[in-house]
């Protein structure tokens, strides 16, 4: 049975549309894979930056102790001038909350 021209041009829709399709899958797998490149990177990115803010906090955190121990020294070998800086810095935020 000969095909009709309505049969051909279904047939080539189709065959056309599974052309796209296909095409159309390809590059979502592409972009699948590139997404999660992108997000392994991303990922990679994360955990450095982790620990580099965990590095950075036991360095604050080191440096803050070393001056409060040279704090804790000075006031105990000058009881008195602590006493009159703590006086004097009070004294400021006293005037300067009732401006």
């Amino acid at each position: 049975m000969p095909e009709t021209g309505a049969n051909k041009s279904a047939a080539s829709a189709a065959a056309e549309l599974g052309s796209k399709s296909t095409r159309a899958a390809a590059e979502l797998d592409t972009a699948m894979n590139e997404a999660k490149a992108a997000r392994h990177d991303l990922e990679a990115d994360l955990r450095a930056l982790r620990e580099d803010v965990a590095r950075l906090g036991e360095t604050m955190a080191s440096l803050a102790q070393a001056r409060a121990n040279a704090l804790d020294e000075a006031v105990h070998r000058n009881p008195w001038s602590a006493v009159v800086a703590a006086l004097c810095i009070g004294f400021c935020f006293g005037v300067r909350a009732r401006l």
